[in-house]
């Protein structure tokens, strides 16, 4: 299926109505991007066919139910915990990275940006620009 980009695991094209009721270990993301891991089970039935325009995954950022009025209650849905993981997020000078203070104070920033947002601190690589945050959900 065209996913506009997107990846997804397990592969929800390949199960029944049943299987999709309850799906565990689900994971979108966009290739060198990002990915979002939902906790626990999710009912994904008629996913596919709106994911496109449910989830968004661009550099630094992710929205999930950019349209407000189609998200469902917490803990419905896609509108649950999840880990998220942002990949090559770098600060605007990377030469200042090479500075070991300079990298924990930008990953002290990250932080804050982080538990402002409203989701928890888990974790930023000033190397790699990976950053980990957790949402209760979307």
């Amino acid at each position: 299926p065209d996913l506009g980009g997107l990846f997804v695991s397990p592969k929800l094209w390949l199960m029944d109505e049943e299987a999709l009721q309850q799906v565990n270990n689900l994971v979108i993301g966009r290739e060198n991007v990002g990915e979002i891991y939902f906790r626990g089970s999710v009912d994904c039935r008629g996913l596919l066919d709106r994911l496109v325009d449910i989830v968004i995954i661009k550099p630094g950022e992710i929205i999930v139910y950019p349209n407000r009025s189609e998200k469902p209650p917490e803990g419905t849905g896609l509108n649950r915990p999840a880990s998220v993981v942002l990949r090559n997020c770098h600060p605007r000078s990377i030469d200042d990275m090479a500075d070991p203070e300079m990298k924990r104070k930008y990953r002290r920033r990250v932080a804050q940006m982080t538990v402002a947002k409203g989701a928890t601190f888990e974790d930023y690589d000033c190397d790699a620009g990976t950053w980990k945050f957790r949402v209760s959900h979307f």
